[in-house]
């Protein structure tokens, strides 16, 4: 058995993450600071996997899981990333090189805060090295330090194992007895042998346990039941069984009250649920850390619920690994590898040691020669076992590999023979078609040779004949096309007069499109600012301002440039709509102005009446006064601007009409105040149909646009909202 060299790990909170500490090894002393790969989350669905697998074990489910066992891999590999990272890893590693020229191994001793002591600790997976929790070289033990010592208790033969099963009736039955059975069994040989002595309470109650502690000193004490954690209590506890056998909850600290005084018990084995877990602010709140607190120098516990099959592989391989004198760290290090050997390939970390002694020795031997004899032998014979069946395996494949080898062998050359005589009646067939396909082939050519020849007459006289019939077609295409080009060219004169003709007759009832366009914007901030019936903001007062700036500098440029084009379709109705958009964009400028109440415009209205409320009115006078002079042209002129004009004039002098009324009730005026919020509505409703009416008049002008290409002159789209 190889020496284990001490790994000292310190675990501490810093500076919003952790901080990583080597106090103790054989290359020295390092340290580095990390944050945890993975979030509560992450860990709390990685435990929720790992209880997921547990319960197919319970329920016999004979399925490999791979992406279980990649997912501790992937867990265990960025913990041991994050944690032993930078100097520390460098560290690990001469402690390594370090123990191996001692030919020892390194006992990695983690020292963990109370809120990463719930972190399966046991996953660290080393890429080069693998799961540190199964190597022997690296044990890895959480280790407790405490102010006292612990020293080795002097033991002779037999080690006396004193076992609790409690079964309470009202909470789900565990297999106890079969675990107890199982755990009897594998320990027959040591219990003959005089190397171990186990016994049994015959209740599972805690007063059960007084007499057997008085009448003889027992060194380990295992616990078989049911455990859980108290979240309220914040505390662990054990299932015993009161005098009905009901369940009574045992704490760590109600247990240790029983079992102090006894120097003799050294190690305590809780083979029950989360009998590891503790609080995140109390590192001695479980019922293991409890125990080590009060003086036990080594406790087994388990982190997660553990299923029945798992539970009869780990505790005879710890015991007979004890038994052999073992430091518990490495006897716990067998029981974990001896479980993942059966096919537990998640369940083999639930197991925890925590543990107060410096080597891992919480027992010295003082065996006499004849256990020692008995206990060699016996390894020697379950050695010698081990190696007999081994060799009676080997025998058994090598005589089924012959046995197969020699049937395939007889099979290839039953194959071989069929083959052959497959290929020789497939030669014969062949040939025979070979000669038959020869005289069929003779008199095709003949055959053939005479069908060329007719073929090659028929041929030329079909020839004379198509060059003949071609030049006549030639002829008369020549004639059809020459016709074909002069209706073409005629059909394109009518077409080139009549898409002038609707060019010209289009372009004298052009409307604007970008100014209706532009328009919209303020025009839809207004009504929806009077439907709400609240102030604008100044975000969209500026909004305001910008488009209508943008809208009168288009409708401006476009008219000028019109005008010095001197173009003929330049009339009247074009004008009109110009003049009612250039007003608009006026209006919507000042309204943006006493809405951003540039220098105090608010306090130099005239006889306290609003200024929004004269510009209101005065835009309603507009817009009716305008309507009323399109009302009055004559009709022909009237039908090139169509009636979208003075339907959208209509509409913005009844909206702003209402408007003013609305902006009067700051008057406080009683018959004022009553109409003033319905003005509101009814002049965004009004502005919303100016609006729809605003953005119909482009497309209705977009809608009547002849087809085909733009001639010199035509405006295309691009131009829309520019005078014309």
């Amino acid at each position: 058995m190889r020496k284990l060299l001490d790994f000292d790990v310190v675990v501490e909170a810093y500076d919003g993450g952790y901080r990583t500490r080597v106090v103790a090894s054989p290359a020295g002393e390092a340290q580095t600071d990390f944050t945890l790969p993975f979030s509560d989350e992450g860990l709390e669905n990685l435990v929720l996997k790992v209880v997921g697998s547990i319960g197919r074990a319970r329920r016999k489910v004979r399925r490999i899981e791979p992406q279980e066992s990649r997912l501790i891999e992937d867990f265990g590999s960025q913990l041991f990333q994050a944690v032993f990272s930078g100097p520390v890893r460098e560290c690990l590693g001469r402690s390594r090189i370090a123990a191996e020229n001692k030919d020892a191994g390194l006992r990695v001793r983690l020292r963990l805060p109370g809120d990463l002591a719930n972190i399966p600790w046991e996953y660290l997976y080393d890429d080069e090295y693998g799961f540190l929790g199964l190597d022997p070289r690296t044990a890895l033990v959480r280790y407790l330090e405490m102010s006292a010592p612990v020293q080795p208790f002097p033991i002779r033969p037999p080690l006396r194992i004193l076992t609790i099963v409690s079964a309470p009736t009202d909470i789900p039955e565990i297999d106890g007895e079969k675990e107890w059975g199982k755990l009897k069994d594998e320990l027959d040989g040591l219990v003959r042998d005089g190397m171990v002595q186990l016994d049994r309470l015959e209740t599972g109650t805690l007063a059960e346990l007084l007499p057997p502690l008085r009448q003889n000193e027992y060194h380990v004490l295992h616990f078989i039941g049911h455990g859980g954690y108290d979240e309220e209590a914040h505390d662990g506890a054990l299932a015993f069984e009161d005098e009905d056998r009901n369940t009574r909850l045992v704490t760590g600290r109600d247990l240790m009250q029983m079992i102090s005084g006894h120097r003799s018990l050294r190690l305590v084995v809780l083979n029950a649920c989360e009998g590891a877990r503790s609080a995140s602010d109390d590192p001695f709140g479980g019922v293991a850390q409890a125990l080590v607190r009060r003086g036990i120098p080594a406790v087994v516990a388990m982190q997660f619920e553990i299923s029945d099959p798992a539970a009869l592989v780990f505790s005879p391989s710890f015991y007979q690994a004890i038994a052999q004198g073992r430091p518990v760290d490495v006897a716990t290090v067998e029981a974990r590898k001896t479980m993942f050997a059966r096919g537990h390939t998640v369940e083999w970390a639930t197991p925890v040691l925590y543990l107060r002694s410096q080597d891992g020795r919480v027992f010295t031997r003082r065996w006499n020669q004849e256990a020692e004899r008995k206990a060699r032998e016996e390894s020697e014979r379950q050695e010698a076992e081990r190696q007999e069946a081994e060799r009676q395996a080997r025998q058994e494949a090598e005589r089924q590999e012959a046995e197969r080898q020699e049937a395939e062998r007889k099979a290839r050359e039953e194959a071989g023979r069929r083959e052959a005589g497959q290929r020789a009646r497939e030669e014969a067939e062949r040939q025979d078609a070979e000669r038959r396909e020869a005289e069929w082939r003779s008199r095709e050519e003949a055959e053939r040779r005479e069908a060329e020849r007719r073929a090659r007459e028929e041929a030329e006289r079909r020839a004379r004949e198509e060059a003949e019939r071609r030049e006549a077609e030639r002829r008369a295409r020549e004639e059809a096309e020459r016709r074909a080009r002069e209706e073409a060219e005629r059909r394109a004169r009518e077409e080139a007069e009549r898409r002038a003709r609707e060019e010209a007759k289009w372009r004298a009832m052009l409307t604007p499109m970008i100014g209706p366009i532009v328009l919209s914007v303020p025009l839809l901030i207004l009504a929806v600012t009077l439907l709400s019936g609240k102030r604008i903001t100044a975000a969209l007062a500026w909004v305001v301002f910008a488009s209508a700036a943008l809208g009168y500098v288009v409708a401006s440029v476009e008219y000028r440039r019109r005008r010095r084009s001197g173009e003929p379709e330049f009339r009247r109705g074009i004008r009109l709509w110009t003049f009612a958009l250039e007003f608009l964009f006026a209006w919507f400028l000042i309204y943006a102005i006493i809405q951003l109440n540039f220098a105090g415009l608010h306090s130099k209205a005239p006889h306290n009446i609003p200024l929004l409320t004269i510009l209101a009115g005065v835009g309603a006078l507009f817009s009716a006064s305008l309507c009323l002079r399109v009302l009055a042209i004559d009709p022909e002129e009237r039908r090139q601007m169509r009636p979208l004009l003075p339907a959208f004039l209509a509409c913005m002098a009844v909206g702003l009409g209402a408007a003013a009324i609305g902006y009067t009730h700051s008057l406080n005026v009683d018959a004022l105040n009553k109409i003033g919020p319905n003005s509101y509505k009814i002049g965004a409703i009004f502005l919303l149909a100016a609006l729809f009416v605003n953005l119909m008049a482009p497309l209705v002008a977009l809608a009547r646009r002849p087809s085909g290409k733009n001639t010199r002159g035509m405006p295309d789209a691009g131009m829309s909202g520019k005078r014309t």
